[in-house]
Parts: structure tokens; sequence; C-alpha cells
């Protein structure tokens, strides 16, 4: 076989060197990953805005420390520091800048952290977190507190991106703080997360994928030893232009796709299959806040704050419920989930209450209530059991707990409302005859933690020996916490938490509040077997001169609930009376007592619901939802998707898997995979490829196309050249050997350059990279 020429103007190279490479040289510094990086994360604190009155007291120095994290983390990186050891040094810079911000006042001129400043920023953080928790957003109490608070979690995030991004060369597990930081309008502000903070984070996100690729990629090339007269030229990586067509392709998706899903305002489904279902407007409320932080906080500092003005013609004022705690995890009490359907809209006639029989309705009062302007609340203040309520918004009531819930949104200041409550006729005599409660009630109601101490099941049996009912021990529960048990109510905090705590407190220490006396009945009712749980809301309100009723901070109050048939959740009080006064009368009467006849009003009271264990057990398969998924609706975004970025998706694919991508040969691609990918490249550049001819004549072809080749270039096309002249010509039996990828992306990169068209305008250069000539051209 006749050995063939190579092309003119090409050089050949010797053996490789026998001496040592040359140290890799470093780089050019390039920030733009990190920053990218930061601009995500401080974009995304934007939605942190609402939390307080002015909301750049901590965005500015987020945005100044960030940055300066940012840059610092990159200059140590290309100083080939560790990346634990970068990690390390911007968490020290990041406390340092947290220092100089909001405790310069302290340092060591200024700047230098002393322990007097470290103190400060201390204190100041934690009156922040406890500022945020007890005000109405947007906070404009204790500002340098609450702007110190946020600004540290603020750098968090930053922090957090950086590394996780940078430092660990992990992009994709940035989008976890970014998720943590876009949360917070959702889940604690209760509002939508505002669009374009969406809009410009996910866009940066995606940038922030690609800026770290791309940055790798050079750090290679710039490796690479060059040689000839344009050492210094740069070599553009293939499919770099696809990374914004990528990203507002992706965001336009989600955008476009999000309002089409019928879920309207719906969480999903846990799977359990318990609930009235998930359909279309039904809510399935997963409660994270638990109403005993604000009780607790809010009866210990005692600040009088007006929360409710109430008119009412009650003669019973007391007791305003907000929430039910009806699960109890060891730990602490709080709301169970929250089944929320459409039909349950808190606006109109209610249901019966839960086992409360016909006849039993009393007296009917009616209420007109104004939310104060500083209480923002999502769990509405009313008198229980209630006939009909009257809001607006989207407030929805549960069918087992009765408390009215606010499912999407915030509530707005000043809310008014006005609701219908009635007494219901409660005996000693209904109550210590009723039936045993049904096994619904009781598998719910009795619950409780398997590492309960012992002893708290044992001091309620010998608090109630001698009571022969349910009704009986829970009344002798109640007066041993009022009176013969020798406990003393004070606001005093105690040591400790959880279920050792409530030991202690029926035991030992006995001094406790509202949340102690209701939390250790409660338990101890259901060791018992006697279903309980823990109601949240107001004790008795101050006249106003107007004639209102004013509930403060001061007047929170949490009592214990307990079922029993026919009367459904009955209160109970067990905190001593110089806090509560009487406790309820049928808790005073004799069970012997004569009963008075209902009344006529009482027999025309609506029928109440059901017991639990009678309603059927598909009445809550959750059929009769939202309707089928709008596909064709769907169509046209997606076919705008697909034609904005599919072929350019389809061309990266396809180089992949010629030169060794996902789906490659682990040894990197043949020598025909990396000249099939020459053809293509010559095609996208608008050039001239001629299939029909031998890859020689190919090559000059390319060669004669080519803009300002050096000996280096040529030299690069001749190795790949030989390659596949090898595969075809030499007879090897088709065997074929793999070739370097690096040097193939390289080769590749660099005739990209010297074939691009510089006569062409933008539109042109931007059609021919979103149309890839290749695909199409046979």
């Amino acid at each position: 076989m006749t050995t063939t020429a190579p092309p003119a103007g090409s050089a050949t190279t010797g053996p490789p060197s026998e001496a040592s490479p040359a140290p890799r040289p470093r780089g050019p510094w390039r920030p733009v990953p990190a920053v990218v990086g930061f601009l995500a994360a401080w974009v995304a604190l934007f939605s942190w805005s609402g939390m307080i009155a002015e909301p750049s007291g901590f965005l500015v120095p987020v945005g100044v420390g960030g940055l300066v994290l940012a840059l610092v983390g990159s200059l140590l990186r290309l100083a080939r520091v560790a990346s634990y050891a970068v990690a390390a040094v911007q968490a020290v810079l990041g406390v340092l800048l947290l220092n100089l911000f909001f405790a310069s006042g302290q340092s060591l001129l200024g700047v230098v952290p002393t322990g007097a400043s470290l103190q400060r920023l201390a204190v100041l953080v934690e009156n922040g977190a406890r500022a945020l928790n007890y005000y109405a957003a947007p906070v404009e109490s204790f500002a340098t507190s609450t702007q110190a608070l946020l600004a540290a979690c603020g750098l968090l995030v930053v922090y957090a991106v950086d590394v996780l991004a940078l430092g660990l060369r992990r992009p994709p597990l940035a989008a976890l703080p970014l998720l943590v930081a876009l949360s917070v309008p959702v889940t604690i502000l209760l509002e939508d997360l505002a669009l374009p903070v969406f809009v410009v984070v996910a866009l940066l996100f995606v940038r922030l994928l690609a800026a770290e690729r791309h940055d790798r990629w050079a750090r290679g090339r710039d490796a690479l030893p060059r040689r000839g007269p344009d050492d210094g030229r740069t070599v553009a990586e293939p499919g770099r232009g696809l990374v914004w067509q990528v990203s507002l392709a992706a965001v336009a998706l989600a955008l476009l796709v999000a309002p089409l899903v019928p879920v309207s305002d719906a969480l999903p489904d846990d799977g359990t299959g318990e609930g009235p279902g998930t359909g279309a407007g039904d809510i399935r409320l997963n409660t994270t806040v638990n109403p005993f932080i604000s009780l607790r906080r809010e009866l210990i500092e005692q600040t009088a704050t007006p929360l409710v003005y109430a008119r009412t013609d009650a003669d019973q004022t007391a007791y305003l419920r907000t929430t039910v705690l009806d699960s109890f995890t060891g730990q602490q009490w709080r709301p169970s989930q929250r089944d929320l359907p459409s039909d349950n809209l808190a606006d109109g006639v209610l249901p019966g209450p839960p086992g409360l029989a016909a006849g039993t309705g009393g007296p009917e009062a009616d209420w007109d209530f104004e939310l104060a302007s500083a209480y923002s609340t999502s769990w509405l203040p009313l008198p229980y059991p209630l006939r009909e309520i009257a809001v607006e918004g989207n407030w929805r009531y549960d069918e087992r707990t009765f408390d009215v819930a606010l499912v999407r949104g915030r509530a707005p200041q000043g809310l008014e409302y006005a609701a219908r409550s009635f007494t219901p006729r409660v005996t000693a005599a209904q109550l210590d005859s009723a039936l045993r409660p049904p096994a619904s009630v009781r598998e719910t109601g009795t619950a409780l933690p398997r590492d309960l101490p012992p002893v708290i099941a044992q001091t309620a049996r010998e608090v109630t020996a001698g009571a022969d009912t349910a009704f009986a021990q829970a009344v002798a529960l109640q007066d041993w916490f009022r009176t013969s048990g020798g406990f003393t109510y004070s606001l005093e905090q105690r040591n400790g938490s959880g279920m050792q705590l409530l030991a202690d407190f029926v035991t030992t220490d006995r001094i406790g509040y509202c949340e102690q006396f209701a939390a250790a009945m409660a338990t101890m009712a259901r060791t018992l077997g006697i279903p309980a749980r823990i109601a949240v809301g107001f004790l008795s309100p101050e006249q106003q001169p107007d004639g209102r009723l004013l509930y403060t901070s001061d007047t929170r109050h949490a009592w214990p609930e307990l079922y029993f048939s026919g009367a459904g959740w009955v209160r109970f009080e067990p905190t001593p009376g110089g806090r509560t006064g009487a406790t309820p009368s049928y808790t005073r009467q004799s069970p012997d007592e004569p009963t008075a006849a209902p009344t006529p009003s009482d027999e025309a009271s609506p029928e109440a619901a059901p017991e639990p264990e009678q309603l059927p057990e598909d009445a809550a398969d959750g059929s009769g939802g939202g309707g089928p998924l709008p596909w064709g609706s769907l169509l046209v975004p997606v076919a705008l998707v697909l034609l904005a970025g599919g072929p350019t998706l389809v061309r990266r694919r396809q180089r992949d898997r010629r030169l060794g991508g996902a789906s490659g040969s682990p040894d990197g691609p043949t020598a025909e995979d990396a000249w099939a990918e020459l053809r293509a490249v010559v095609l996208d550049e608008g050039r001239d490829w001629p299939s029909t001819r031998t890859p020689r004549e190919q090559a000059r072809r390319v060669l004669a196309q080519a803009d300002g080749a050096d000996p280096q270039d040529l030299s690069r096309l001749e190795a790949m050249l030989v390659e596949v002249e090898r595969d075809r010509y030499s007879g090897a039996g088709g065997v074929r050997q793999a070739v370097r990828t690096e040097d193939v992306r390289d080769t590749l990169a660099t005739w990209q350059r010297l074939l691009r068209r510089t006569d062409e305008g933008r539109v042109a250069r931007w059609r021919r990279r979103w149309w890839p000539a290749s695909l199409t051209t046979r």
C-alpha cells in the first residue's frame, strides 16, 4: 500500500520526550462561577423581604459579605488550596463580616472581634429569632436584631451554595440551599413566591451548572502546551451558546405548565389514603408550627399586646379557641395533619360538632370579631361550638377538630368576621352515663408514645382510684390538679423538655402554667383510655370603653378537651382557679342530680353529625375531584419547548455519544467516531464536506475552508486523519483503537473556531446554532 503524503503545510512530530513533564501551568483567574453562585443565593434571599420592615438592613450586608466570600473562595481555589481549607477560611471570614456589620462597636479597632463583640452578635441573633417568632410580619420592632439574624442566615445560604457547587464541585447540590431560601415565603410567610425572584434564581442556577463546567474545561485547555505565533488565543468550547437556550426553555416550561396542573391550591396527598380526598380545591394541611411556642412566649413576656376585639351578646365570653393539639409525639403536643376539602369552606352554616347528639343545643349568641393590626394568624379565634361563620378568604374547618385554618396566603391585617355560637346542654349525669367512644375516636384520641414514663400512668391510676366511670376519672384528675395535688401556677420556666419534664411535673415539681396543666391532664386521661386533646386559645377578655371586648396576649390559654359519646369534646379546666376562675358547671354537679327536660328550642336544633364510627368507610375516597388533566392544553407549551431546544439537545447528545459521554466507551472515542464528529462540526458551521471523497481529500477540503490554521492545528488534524486511515485501510480485522478524548475535543474546538464564518450576522449565527445542519444532511 502506498503511503499518501500529508496535507500541505503539515508538520510531523517526533517521539515523546523522555524528560519529566513540566508542571501544569496555573490558568487565569475565572471568578464567573463563584459570582453566579453568589448572585443566585442573594436573589433568592429577596423572597425574605416580607419578614421585616426594612429588608435592606440584611440584604445589603449579605450582598457585600456574600460577594467577598465568593471572590475569596475563588482566589483560594486558584491558588490550589485544599477544598476543606477553603471552606474553613470562608466560615471564619463569614463570622468576621457579621462581626464587622453588627458588632463593630465592641470590636478591637472596629474590626478585630473580641469576646464582647461575639457575645453581642450572639445576643442579636437570639433576640432576632424571638422577635420573628413573636411579632407578625413584617416585623418593625428590634430592627437590628432581626437584620442580624437574617444576615447570618443569608450568608449561610451563600456559603452553602459556594461550598457545594465549587468547593465540592457538585453544582446540582446547590439547589438544596436555594430551595430552602425560596421556601420561606410559602412555609413561614404563607405567601406565594414572587415570580421575578423565581425566574432570576432559576436562570442563574442553570448558568451556575454551565459556568462551573466551562471553568473546568477551560482550566484543562489552558494546561495543554501551545506552539506557534498564536499562543495567546482562546478556543471556544462547542455548544456554549446552548446554555441560555436550555435555561430559558426550562424556565418557560415551568411557568407554562405549572398553572395547568389541576391541583388548585391543594397540597399533594401523602399516600395514606386517609381524609376526604385530594380533588381540585382539597387541602391536606401539614401543620409545622406548634402553637404552644407562641403561647409560652406571650405568657412569659406579659406584654398585654392587643390581639382580638369582639362584640357579643353571649353570657360566656371566655374560652375562644384557635387551634386543637390532638397529636402527642412524646416531646410535644401539636396539631395533626388537617384534611380540608373545598366543601369545608368556613363561610356559612356549619354541621354539628362531632359526637354531639341531637337535642343538646342551648342558647345562641352572635359574635363580631376584628383582629388587631399587629396580629396575623393562620388559625381563626372562635368560640366552640358554632352554628355558622361569615369570613372572607380561603378559611376552612376540619370536621374532626372544628378549628378553622387559612389554607393559602396570609390573613389580612385587621381581618373582620362574624360567627354564631351556642351552648350545649351538658350535664354530669349525661357524661357519667355516656357509652364507650367509637373505635375511630379511641384509636387516635388515646394514642401514646411507647416510651412514655410508666410513672405518668401509675400516677393517673392512683389519682382516679375509686372512680368507676370515665367522667368520674376526668373530674378526679381535674380536682387533683386544682386543689388536692399541691400544684402551683407559675410562669417560671423549668429545665428539660418532653416526657421527662411531664413526669417531673406530675410527681415532684408540680409548678407550671396552663401548658403543663393541660398537657399533663390530657396525657394522663389517655393512659386511662379516655380520648383527650388540648385546645389553645384565650381566656376572659378586658372590657373596653366603647363596649368591645379585648383579648390580649396575656389572656392566652390552653385547656384539655375529653370525648364523651353524646356530648362530643368537652372542656375541662385543670389550671388552678387563681388564673382561670371556676371549673365548668357540669364538673361541679353530682351525676345523681335530676336533669331538666329538653326545651322546644333544644328539640328544634339542627341534627348533629353522626358518630365517626357510623360514617361509611368509602366516604373519603376523594372522588369528584378536579377532572382529567388538560392534555390538549399541555401540547402547545411542550411543542414550543421542544422546538426551542430540541435540535440543539439532540446534537449535544449525539456529540457526547461519539466522544465517550454518558453512553460512550470508557476508553474514549474511536477514530471513526471522531471523524464523524469532525464532519458534523464542518456542516454545522455552514461549510462543505465532500462525503463521497476519501478522508484525505476531506481533510484537504476542510483545510481549504479554514482561516488562519497554524502548524500545530494542522498536526492535530493530521493525527485524526492518520487514525481513521489506519482503521479503514490497515486490514486490522475490524479492531478499532480508541483515541484520547481530550485530544479529540481540543482538535474539534480548534477547527470549529477556524471554520466559523465571520461574514454572517447574529441572526444567521443563532439560526445555525439552533438548527444544526448535520442533523438533516445525509
